[in-house]
């Protein structure tokens, strides 16, 4: 017998040591991890990037990516693309807005009214050829998101489940470490940059594990298991409130709580919040069809159970009731989201939480890296930087901070400088004008993603830097490879609401927008705002920011600026046909930089050169043309 065991032992043993990816003898916390691993590397596959994910936010790194022929794979545990899908939401019907028809032709106004099309410059590739639906089916994302990954023949190892992450050490690679990743399936993957797009990949149990507990993860759809019962459903989200919609037709009573009062999108105009196409249960509840909304911290729910009667109660009611079925349930259902999964990072690249006590996202920098170099997180799980503002943990919002992702790489690893645009001083007032108008990326991740221009005074230029994170302004010449000389100045355009526009009280509905440009300051409507740097914000200035956030408990989206400009709201976000707002623009435009920025037909041109010693900024063009100096000299 001890023979057996024996040999069974060296078996194991010598199985291990050849897959190396049994977890029983991989760690990173042992000593011999460092050699182990570079063992493994010997048989897997390198790529200078992983992405983990093939969602549709790792779709989107991944096509800029391949557009900038950068070496990666994507790697998915399951065989499709956007599996996430085929199983949420479970009611089927998307929240995400799918509006085909805008009376525009203007390709980027539209992009901001399309939420499922992922970005690319195939034309075809939108999501709405599959349906006119404003709330679409999700069975019709999976299809886009497959049709998207095959038509753009992405690199994607299907199939393969990474069981392991971490780093070891390697005097080839840049930091001396490389990134390493096990796998079900044996295989061994090795990556400079590892990339994570897994989205919310486990339901948050909020502690209640009782077995007669059906989880929104998992319950059965059937509904007539909840034929004239009580029920009682655990949380006031999306999900809860998408739950208690399908059920309501068989319930006999629905009572739902949570330990913070419901937040309705409309009014909040964050997007994650109760959004009104599953508020109908507000209906039944206001006009007294026998629902009822309670609040009472998680921590103070404690079931009891009626072994008669299989009765489900709590140990303290949950509404004053003279009646006892009021507080007595036949089921119970648990639907308060979801977390992040990190029992696959080892020691040594484990980001930790990015909140306290809340494992609903990782910890990571603005720029999207954690506090490992080389390891970032996009798509849901990077939502930490913008949540509960703007729209970064939902795909309308996150394919826009996967372009900046990419940007950001492409300088970092690359030295590829920022996209950018550069026109003559004489035109910003038009350019920002249409910008204003059509730009898609800050308009869904407004006061997150903002515009950048830089200003040289000395050579008649503004260059443009669009969608860069304004969390990241003290760096703006690291992040983007640009360089600032002495004569030039930094304007930052963000598009922000008003500080009383949302909010518990607040009347949304009866805003309206400012048309004087004198009472801009007021505006609530979501609006242009342009600030005036002398120079690039410091750390020191971000710090500023930071604290009189955390003093005045408001949003503070940007530095002190030297000047500010505020323009009126637009109830439709179209500027451009505002002539008097523009008119202004200009004039700040023109105090700032001491110059006449008006725009100058050629005959115009010819008459001021036969009558001055200079010209104006909008004649430096015809200037040129004639091989002149732009300032003509008598």
């Amino acid at each position: 017998m001890g023979g057996g065991f024996l040999r069974f032992d060296m078996i194991l043993f010598f199985i291990c040591s050849l897959i190396i990816s049994c977890h029983s003898l991989i760690r990173d916390d042992t000593r011999d991890f460092d050699d182990k691993a570079k063992r493994a590397s010997l048989n897997g596959t390198h790529h200078d990037y992983c992405i983990l994910g093939a969602g549709p936010a790792g779709l989107q790194l991944a096509y800029f990516l391949k557009s900038s022929n950068r070496d990666y794979v994507v790697i998915e545990r399951n065989n499709m693309s956007g599996s996430y899908y085929t199983k949420f939401p479970r009611h089927r019907t998307l929240i995400s807005i799918n509006k085909l028809y805008t009376g525009r032709a203007n390709k980027r106004f539209n992009e901001r009214h399309d939420w499922n099309s992922l970005l690319s410059d195939n034309d075809d590739l939108v999501f709405g050829k599959y349906t006119e639906q404003m709330f679409p089916q999700a069975d019709h994302l999976i299809t886009y998101l497959n049709e998207y990954a095959n038509t753009l023949k992405l690199n994607i190892d299907y199939n393969t489940e990474v069981t392991y992450v971490s780093r070891f050490k390697d005097d080839n690679a840049a930091n001396d470490e490389i990134f390493i990743a096990f796998t079900k399936t044996q295989r061994v993957y090795t990556c400079n940059k590892f990339i994570v797009a897994t989205g919310w990949a486990l339901p948050h149990d909020g502690g209640f594990k009782e077995k007669f507990i059906l989880g929104y993860e998992d319950m059965d759809m059937d509904v007539s298991q909840f034929r004239n019962k009580r029920v009682l459903i655990i949380g006031k989200g999306n999900s809860a409130f998408e739950t208690a919609n399908h059920i309501r037709d068989v319930a006999a009573a629905i009572t739902m709580v949570s330990k913070r009062r419901p937040v309705l999108a409309w009014q909040s105009h964050y997007v994650g919040d109760i959004r009104a196409i599953n508020a109908e249960f507000f209906d039944l509840y206001q006009l007294k069809s026998l629902n009822i909304v309670a609040q009472r911290d998680f921590k103070d729910i404690k079931f009891v159970v009626n072994n008669k009667t299989n009765k489900i109660s709590l140990e303290k009611d949950l509404v004053e009731a003279d009646v006892v079925p009021v507080n007595e349930f036949d089921k119970v259902i648990r639907c308060i989201g979801f977390k992040w999964d990190n029992r696959i990072f080892g020691s040594r690249v484990a980001p930790g939480n990015a909140f306290p006590n809340s494992e609903k996202f990782p910890k990571i920098g603005q720029d999207f890296q954690s506090r490992t170099p080389g390891l970032y997180f996009i798509g849901t799980i990077a939502h930490s930087l913008d949540y509960k503002l703007s729209a970064g943990g939902f795909l309308h919002g996150y394919r826009y901070t996967a372009r900046t992702v990419h940007n950001i790489l492409e300088q970092r690893y690359h030295g590829v400088q920022w996209p950018s645009t550069t026109v003559p001083l004489y035109s910003m007032e038009t350019y920002m004008m249409k910008r204003i108008s059509e730009m898609p990326g800050p308009y869904q991740m407004f006061s997150f993603l903002g515009e950048v221009f830089v200003v040289n005074k000395d050579s008649g230029t503004m260059t443009h830097f669009a969608e860069y994170p304004l969390r990241l302004l003290h760096r703006f010449q690291e992040i983007t490879g640009y360089h600032m000389g002495p004569s030039t100045t930094m304007i930052v355009l963000n598009l922000e609401y008003g500080k009383t526009f949302g909010g518990p009280g607040a009347d949304v509905l009866n805003t309206k927008p400012v048309h004087d440009p004198a009472l801009a300051h007021t505006e609530d409507l979501l609006h242009p705002v342009w600030y005036y740097y002398y120079s690039q914000p410091t750390a020191s200035d971000m710090r500023l920011r930071e604290k009189e956030e955390i003093e005045t408990g408001l949003r503070v989206h940007v530095p002190t600026p030297d000047d500010v400009y505020i323009f009126p709201g637009n109830i439709l976000t179209e500027w451009h046909h505002t002539l008097p707002h523009s008119l202004q623009l200009r004039r700040w435009f023109e105090k700032l930089f001491g110059t006449d920025l008006r725009a100058r037909s050629q005959r115009s041109c010819y008459a001021t050169a036969l009558t001055s010693n200079t010209l104006p900024e909008g004649c430096h063009g015809y200037a040129r043309g004639l091989g002149l100096s732009p300032w003509i000299q008598t």
